[in-house]
């Protein structure tokens, strides 16, 4: 990342140099944090007090700095111990702290020290844009928004007006703890207030150390009710301030709004009952995070248990994807990434795989050019990836490597997919139906869902549904118009040998290979289209070992004197999309979508209040393709908060990139339907 903070020592506490002020209260910044945001938004009697149906609290700030709002409100969350509930934290930093001050900044505050070593754990890893992080074992999740406060917080209104006819619940509470608005006018400006109470409602508080005239002034216009209270030590006041219900601001102008409901959603009522069908990584983590948001689950798999299929890879690699440049692919990829690294960081500890790091290679010397260019966007971050040359690469992958250059990343590594889900559901005491699900049937007067085997008969029951069973989705009458095709893809297994042993971690370009784990190496992968064989082909053995020998003539080595035959594998059918992105989100109507946006063929640019139709309870998570180990993570998160009505950790611009309804839109304005 290039726009790090530049801070120096001053009487004891950080000094941004930028902005010529404090970090921090130079006297008792913790005393400060809880009377200014915990105590004026009286967060520990609204958290004891929680509506049993209300399992999430959101807070807002701008002005993440050192952290040290975020992390008291952590602890005293995590002090009150409250069962089946969770804290989500949004925050915006323009310029972030350095790793190494930020470990100076927590220093002086012993008692966040337990709360502190997970967040510094993580942090290293932050790029710019959308950061999402899971701690204290899911109870705290943090979406880290490195950007403008006014761009940040935009992105996630999901809706063409303001919140009171949002699809999803808004912010609890705001922290405004930005420079002082002399200093940093941005942060406190007209336009970022706007974005502020378009994502509030009755309920939300906000509070500030600053009562500045120009802020109260734009906060009423904006809707709070603003009240002035003496501030924190010699300061003489600070201010309050609570949403005003149905306040009429202007609405936030968005290009159609065909990812938003009719009608919004009501909160969920706890104890209701999902299904997922599908018991592939997807379908184990959407439970998971389901699960943790206080549903009843059931996973229904044809199998009867869960990764038989496509994720039934015990060696799946955790694969980077980034670009030089901005778009879909790049930017889902990256948070996708991110957030998968750190979740499965608990899985490589109870050695469900190996963090051993990951070396990606170029291909060509076009490829090299552009791993400069990723190093160049994203700025020195070793401690997630860094562009290495000669000697330190050959160090790292402990072979002589004859590439010039290679990107690593030292959090990832490979998995196995199987255990991962086997101890998920085992943890959170998921049951498994077996049984096929080959039709699904809809009964109004109850509001739920029934699935039908191929002999017509009731399977299972539920309020809601989740079809995450990868390229079989298209089985469903509602879900056929997916855009979704059957991927082959074969994996290769052979034994290690004196020399092959020497690999210390992943190496990834056309193909892929793992370091030596009991004994044997996996290579992969193949893509075969239009073909359903279920069993392992020598033709893709050989195929699997050219794309490793076209990385590095060494790796002629770790195929010396082996015999074809003593080559195993296993087969798996991916599930892909026409534009290798994933469909995660509510099911569209196809039928009354395509008539409701009919008029798009003859103006593409129309823009109207049109919503979106969807059937009842309906949600689709699957088309990972080959990244399902990454993606599976973010995706499960973003489906949950759809389902749970809360705001999704992502960028809108990326929810509609992976919307379900997306391709009937697009196609529709190119006259494909």
């Amino acid at each position: 990342m290039n726009n790090y903070a530049e801070t120096e020592l001053r009487e004891g506490t950080l000094f941004s140099k930028k902005y010529n002020d404090y970090y921090s209260s130079k006297k008792d910044a913790l005393s400060e944090s809880t009377y200014v945001f915990l105590e004026k938004n009286n967060l520990i009697q609204r958290w004891l007090n929680l509506p049993e149906n209300k399992d999430l609290f959101t807070i807002g700030e701008v002005g993440f700095g050192g952290g040290i709002n975020f992390l008291n409100c952590c602890k005293k969350w995590l002090e009150l111990d409250l069962k089946n509930k969770r804290l989500a934290y949004f925050a915006t930093e323009k310029m972030p702290l350095k790793l190494d001050d930020m470990k100076i900044l927590h220093g002086f505050y012993e008692s966040l020290n337990a709360v502190s070593h997970q967040l510094l754990d993580t942090y290293p890893k932050l790029t710019e844009g959308f950061n999402l992080i899971e701690l204290f074992n899911g109870k705290v999740q943090l979406c880290l928004i490195i950007d403008d406060a006014e761009i940040g917080f935009s992105q996630l209104i999901q809706s063409k007006q303001n919140s009171n006819t949002s699809y999803f619940e808004s912010f609890d509470c705001w922290f405004l703890d930005g420079f002082s608005p002399n200093l940093n006018p941005s942060a406190w400006s007209s336009n970022l207030l706007k974005q502020v109470a378009r994502l509030s409602s009755k309920h939300t508080t906000l509070s500030s150390f600053s009562a500045a005239s120009k802020l109260q002034k734009t906060l009423a216009e904006n809707g709070f009710n603003v009240s002035i209270c003496k501030g924190f030590g010699g300061k003489r006041s600070m201010i309050t301030a609570s949403y005003k219900d149905n306040h009429n601001i202007s609405p936030y102008v968005n290009p159609l709004g065909w990812h938003v409901e009719k009608y919004t959603p009501t909160r969920f009522k706890k104890k209701q009952n999902i299904t997922i069908i599908g018991g592939g990584i997807t379908g184990c983590l959407t439970a998971v995070a389901l699960k943790k948001r206080g549903f009843n689950i059931t996973i229904l798999d044809q199998h009867g248990d869960v990764a038989i299929e496509a994720s039934g890879n015990n060696r799946a690699v955790l694969y980077p994807r980034l670009s030089a440049h901005s778009s879909s692919l790049a930017d889902l990829n990256m948070i996708a990434l991110q957030f998968a690294s750190n979740y499965y960081k608990k899985f490589w500890e109870e050695e469900c795989g190996q963090q051993c790091g990951v070396l990606v290679l170029p291909k060509s010397n076009t490829e090299e050019k552009i791993f400069h260019n990723i190093s160049l966007r994203y700025g020195r971050n070793e401690n997630f990836f860094e562009l290495l040359y000669n000697k330190t690469l050959k160090k790292i992958a402990g072979l002589n490597l004859s590439a010039e250059c290679g990107l690593f990343f030292p959090t990832l590594g490979w998995l196995s997919i199987p255990k991962i889900c086997k101890n998920l559901v085992k943890e959170f005491d998921i049951p498994i139906i077996s049984s096929k699900a080959d039709d699904l049937r809809f009964i109004a007067s109850e509001n739920s869902w029934e699935i039908l085997n191929e002999r017509k008969k009731i399977v299972n029951t539920a309020h809601k549904l989740v079809i995450a069973n990868s390229h079989a989705a298209k089985v469903f009458n509602e879900t056929s118009f997916l855009s979704i095709k059957k991927l082959r893809g074969q994996i290769s297994q052979f034994e290690s040998n004196s020399f092959s042993k020497n690999l210390k971690c992943v190496v990834c370009a056309e193909g892929y290979i793992t370091p030596s784990f009991e004994n044997s190496h996996v290579c992969g992968a193949t893509y075969n289209h239009n073909n359903d064989f279920t069993y392992t082909r020598q033709v893709d053995h050989q195929s699997n070992l050219e794309k490793i020998f076209k990385i590095d003539s060494l790796f002629h080595e770790f195929s010396k004197n082996l015999n074809p035959e003593d080559i195993n594998g296993r087969v798996g059918f991916r599930g892909t999309t026409r534009d290798y992105l994933p469909f995660t989100g509510a099911v569209p109507d196809f039928t009354k979508m395509k008539n409701d946006f009919d008029y798009l063929r003859d103006d593409a640019k129309k823009v109207t209040q049109q919503t979106g139709s969807y059937l009842p309870n309906l949600y689709v998570n699957c088309g990972m393709g080959s990244r399902g180990l990454t993606y599976a993570p973010l995706c499960a998160e973003i489906l949950a908060s759809e389902i749970s009505n809360q705001i999704p950790p992502i960028p809108k611009r990326i929810r509609l990139d992976i919307h379900p309804a997306r391709f009937i839109i697009r196609d529709i304005k190119k006259k494909r339907i």
